[in-house]
């Protein structure tokens, strides 16, 4: 590095060499006299070369302002060479001639004017010059000049030897004037002949960017990617903007350098008045796929017009990467400034871009109703791929396109895809208004649709957002059973018992079907919840069809469609059609309708337990339950359903009425139970003395007495805790009530009590040692550490006892409990195995454990799943997930759930790599397909495009057409939304 003397200015002068005196009869001396008196220099064209240069120094010396003789000199060196010697020897004897007239004669020494360089008095006479020269330089730093032309001439003529020192000296000197330092970076770059002879860099900021300049400009070899910071000071430096231009070109062409630097040169040239878009576009196609997409990113954040200009081409450009092209269209999706609407529908008409940037920009011109005409010619094209034309229908979802949406599901000839489309344009709010003219419409194209579940699904939304008696008189059949009937009736009865596999080998179902089926057995975690034959699958498709009918018909606030739901009630619901009649009751019925369903014996048990859960939450639905109960049609399940839906919502409000039935003969001992049960955790002090006439009756069932010593206050007063001692102190009662009385001195923390719960927890009978270990755990009680260690060892006591007392160790904060609980993880069975690990894991003290278990194949496949829900998130458990998503000899479930734990950011690489492999089980593609369509980057959707559009696999294709459709359409669902489900919080507490 350069060291800068900074008192290189204070320094002496230079003292000119002594002159001897002259001599009376020195004959110079007359010369010089007569030259000052008269002031004719051109006295000195007469005398010889050696006499004129010594009456020319002695007049140098004795002038006072020896600029007239340099001058002279000066004017005749332009005709004789020998002159310009002479006042290089004038300059070395003036004290100060200035630094102008130092570089005028340096330069032309070195331009050859006083002759051949090689010559010994021209050479000799540049070298004397070069002291001189290096003063004048400090001097013009010190003055802050910038002679820039005179400079420039200079170091031109210089040979590189003698220029780069100086050149470098007045480049990364932090005392320079900014424009003379920017000058010399730029005439170091042109001289510069080798970049290895380049200094170290500079410590100052300035210097260092003008270090940063010349190395850029050569080869960039020393520049390195944490210089990236620099480069965005530049354009606020004094570098100007052609500089800037030039630095930012010329990093950017430059494929050697680091990303960073390249992406921080982009940066560069954006902040300029003019940024050279040629240059910046040209980079969007480089081969670094780092640097064209932060290239294409930073043109996407620009509001410059050009920067929209640039977008375009690059979208429409079909010689520019994949990639490039599909960024391109997602930054013009979101163009809000320019109308792009006529770009955005030649790209969704454009074959060869990404079709995840056509449904995008069919998507975007949803968002202005001006764009209507093209949204409905991209509707109606034929040659337009099929997600586009449904992406453009969704989009439609204006008033005025409501009479063009039902020509289009009029027409035979459109998709059904399309038509699912319209119905979920039909749904929006905007088109709400003109849905009652078209209920007759609606009404017909659902009996038509009855092979395609999916569109069957979309109509019956519409339908129920229309509302009205034509509407309900549609949907009530599909409420009731018509939806099974409707699905057998598309295939020949024969078929129905036939085995799934059978039907998909001889493709004898309708092909939507045929598509759903594939989806249902790809996606089906089991094979026990697989589907075995067609009629089991229709039952299915058709509990789907049975719902939508129902929350169709909940949305119309009428009677009829009140009756309608109490109609369905009657017929058999599956657990999913069961839970969707509570709710459209809870919706449309009274809270008598719910509790005559509660209580009506003749009614699916599953419905009557959520219609049940429904009216419990509702605002008088307690205290309506609590005056039901004498009613004489109850039966015993409805008082099972009644207690337990009040011990969920109400249970500290039906305290009383929960220890009434407890203390009541005549209720059925179950309901007893569940009404103590319902009291366990109460606080209210009145219980105590309640439940404990209930713990000492000797008449009553063991079962009910446990369970009320269980459901005991855990403040308990001394009495009732003397009490319970005294129950367990000698001879052991019935387990029910032993168990009960154990929990309830555990919560009460009695120090009295620990002898007797630890001399249970060494019971023979494992139910009550564990009961007895896990109440000593509650007691909080540090001491009794030991006796939990021995139980944990005790070699008579079975492995679950163990693991109870190891639990309570944890419980304690033992530091000790993990190391007994990691045994548990070998050599047991598979309860045992997750139930220790799953103590490990609450603890936090998993460690390696979760990686062992889930990389061993010889575990349990359900141990290895709960070893992977619990990974932590580090690069190592990444790269464990990774390795066993790529393993193709792996269980295809562990496969899955390791596809479904990695991050999608960190190993999107990996997701799309197995999604694309044809040979990965369907359930390992389709759980990648949907870590893909998580995601939402570039490389997500250019691989949920190519399986779209080229994978072989129906499935996949349905699945990774699911993902790309939500991908495009959901980050521009920016206008009013959907009221769809707001009547279902009405009437809650």
């Amino acid at each position: 590095m350069i060291t800068i003397d900074p008192l290189r200015w204070l320094k002496r002068r230079r003292t000119p060499p002594a002159i001897p005196a002259p001599s009376r009869d020195d004959a110079f001396s007359g010369i010089v006299r007569e030259i000052v008196l008269t002031d004719r220099l051109a006295i000195l064209d007469d005398l010889s070369t050696p006499d004129r240069t010594a009456v020319a120094v002695r007049l140098a010396v004795q002038l006072d302002d020896p600029r007239t003789l340099l001058q002279f000199l000066w004017r005749r060196a332009a005709v004789a060479p020998d002159y310009l010697l002479i006042l290089v020897a004038c300059l070395k004897v003036i004290d100060d001639a200035g630094a102008l007239w130092v570089i005028r004669a340096t330069t032309a020494l070195a331009e050859g004017r006083a002759g051949d360089l090689a010559a010994g008095p021209v050479m000799q006479a540049l070298l004397d010059c070069l002291p001189m020269l290096d003063v004048a330089l400090d001097q013009v730093v010190q003055r802050k000049r910038s002679p820039i032309r005179v400079l420039r001439r200079l170091f031109a003529a210089l040979t590189p030897e003698l220029a780069l020192p100086r050149l470098m000296r007045l480049a990364f000197d932090e005392a320079a004037p900014a424009i003379l330092a920017w000058a010399a970076a730029d005439w170091l770059v042109q001289y510069l002949p080798d970049p290895a002879t380049l200094i170290d860099p500079p410590i100052s900021p300035a210097a260092y960017l003008r270090w940063l300049y010349v190395n850029a400009l050569r080869d960039a070899a020393r520049i390195q990617p944490q210089d990236a910071s620099m480069l965005a000071s530049c354009s606020a430096s004094a570098a100007g903007a052609a500089r800037c231009e030039r630095l930012g070109c010329t990093l950017l062409e430059n494929g050697r350098l680091a990303p960073e630097i390249r992406l921080a040169a982009v940066d560069l040239l954006m902040q300029q008045e003019a940024p050279p878009w040629a240059a910046i576009t040209v980079a969007c196609a480089d081969e670094n796929e780092a640097v064209r997409r932060g290239t294409l990113a930073r043109i996407g954040a620009s509001s410059a017009r050009e920067a929209v200009v640039t977008l375009v081409r690059l979208s429409l450009r079909s010689d520019m990467p994949a990639d490039v092209r599909l960024m391109a269209a997602l930054h013009l999706s979101i163009e809000t400034q320019w109308d792009v609407a006529p770009v955005l529908q030649r790209c969704a008409l454009d074959a060869s871009l990404p079709l995840a940037g056509r449904l995008r920009a069919a998507a975007a011109l949803g968002r202005r109703q001006t764009n209507l005409p093209r949204l409905l010619a991209l509707m109606h094209d034929p040659q337009a791929h099929i997600e586009v034309r449904a992406a453009a229908a969704r989009a439609a979802a204006f008033p005025t396109a409501a009479p063009h949406l039902f020509r289009v599901l009029l027409d035979p000839s459109t998709p059904a895809s399309v038509m699912i489309a319209v119905c979920d344009a039909l749904a929006t709010p905007a088109c709400r208004a003109v849905l009652p003219n078209m209920r007759p419409v609606l009404v017909r194209l659902l009996d038509a649709a009855r092979p395609d579940v999916a569109l069957t699904l979309a109509i019956i939304r519409v339908l129920g957002i229309a509302g009205g008696d034509a509407a309900i008189a549609a949907l009530a059949p599909l409420a009731v059973m018509g939806a099974i009937a409707q699905l057998q009736s598309a295939v020949p009865p024969d078929m129905l018992d036939m085995p799934v596999e059978t039907c998909l080998e001889r493709a004898l179902l309708p092909a939507p079907m045929l598509t759903r089926l594939s989806v249902v057995l790809a996606t089906t975690p089991t094979a026990a919840e697989q589907p075995t034959t067609l009629m089991q699958f229709m039952a299915h498709e058709a509990d789907l069809v049975r719902c939508a009918a129902i929350e169709a018909l909940s949305m119309s606030d009428s009677a009829r469609a009140r009756e309608t739901i109490l109609v369905a009630l009657r017929h058999a619901p599956s657990p999913t059609v069961a839970a969707a009649l509570a709710e459209a009751l809870d919706v449309l019925g009274s809270l008598r309708d719910m509790l005559q369903v509660v209580v009506d014996p003749d009614l699916d048990p599953t419905l009557r337990w959520h219609v049940a859960d429904r009216l419990a939450q509702r605002v008088d639905g307690p205290a309506l339950i609590r005056e039901a109960w004498g009613r004489s049609d109850l039966d015993a399940f409805g008082c099972e359903l009644l207690v337990d839906a009040l011990a969920r919502h109400d249970a500290q409000a039906s305290a009383s009425f929960f220890m009434r039935l407890a203390n009541d003969p005549g209720v059925a001992p179950i309901s007893r139970e569940r009404a103590l049960a319902a009291l366990e955790g109460a606080t209210d002090g009145l219980l105590e003395g309640l439940l404990m006439r209930l713990v000492n009756d000797e008449h009553l069932d063991p079962v009910l007495r446990g369970r009320a010593a269980a459901s005991l206050p855990a403040a308990l007063s001394p009495a009732t805790r003397d009490a319970l001692r005294d129950l367990v102190r000698t001879d052991s009662p019935p387990a029910p009530l032993l168990i009960g009385v154990l929990r309830a001195l555990g919560r009460t923390r009695d120090a009295a009590a620990l002898p007797i719960l630890m001399r249970y927890s060494f019971d023979q009978r494992s139910m009550i040692a564990q009961i007895a270990i896990d109440a000593l755990a509650t007691s909080g009680d540090s001491t009794i550490s030991p006796m939990l260690v021995q139980a944990a060892l005790s070699s008579q006591a079975d492995a679950a006892v163990k693991l109870v007392a190891i639990e309570a160790l944890l419980r304690l904060g033992e530091p000790d409990a993990v190391r007994l609980l990691r045994p548990y993880l070998r050599n047991h069975s598979v309860v045992f195995q997750m139930r220790a690990f799953r103590l490990l894991a609450d603890a936090g003290q998993t460690g390696n454990e979760a990686e062992r278990l889930a990389r061993d194949r010889l575990c349990p496949t359900s141990l290895r799943l709960c070893a992977l829900e619990h990974l932590p998130h580090n690069p190592s458990a990444g790269a464990l997930l990774a390795n066993l998503l790529r393993d193709a000899r792996e269980d295809p479930t562990v496969r899955a759930a390791a596809a479904a734990r990695l991050h999608v950011r960190e190993h999107g690489a990996t997701l799309a790599e197995v999604a694309l492999d044809a040979t990965a089980p369907l359930i390992v593609r389709c759980t990648c397909i949907a870590g893909l369509g998580a995601s939402g980057e570039i490389d997500a959707l250019l691989t949920l495009t190519n399986l779209t559009e080229h994978d072989r696999d129906p499935v996949v294709r349905e699945r990774a057409r699911i993902e790309l459709r939500s991908l495009t359409m959901q980050p521009l669902n920016d206008r009013a939304s959907d009221e769809h489900h707001a009547y279902h919080h009405h009437g809650r507490r």
